[in-house]
């Protein structure tokens, strides 16, 4: 009788530590993809400004790939986020195809795009 509470017990434990971990996860997942999008963005901004094309490019390429990391962790939690998200992006990724780069709408965007990563990292 007392081994099977101890199983129950044990049992309880374990599941409890798993789903914790699961949650603290997630977050992680999400302030750290965005911390290195924002990075991309700083990166992205002086390419633009040195008229690097091929750079500005890779940079498009990279914020997308960060993305695709947690942008469903971020829908799931709040989906108006994750449009305010999708929108200057698009527009980052459309607009590094773009030859000359137009560097007034691509730091706008990258402005916009920031401001909203720093909205998303906080999410809970």
């Amino acid at each position: 009788m007392l081994s099977n509470k101890k199983l129950v017990l044990s049992m309880t434990l374990a599941l409890s530590l798993t789903l914790s971990a699961c949650g603290t996860k997630e977050d992680k997942s999400i302030k750290s993809g965005s911390d290195d999008m924002i990075q991309t963005l700083t990166d992205l901004k002086s390419q633009v400004a040195d008229n690097d094309e091929s750079k500005a490019k890779e940079s498009g390429e990279a914020l997308e790939e960060s993305w695709e990391k947690f942008e469903d962790s971020v829908k799931d939690k709040d989906a108006d986020l994750y449009e305010k998200v999708e929108t200057p992006l698009h527009i980052i990724e459309a607009g590094v195809k773009v030859s000359p780069l137009d560097a007034d709408t691509l730091n706008e965007a990258a402005d916009d795009l920031n401001d909203v990563l720093n909205e998303v990292k906080d999410l809970k």
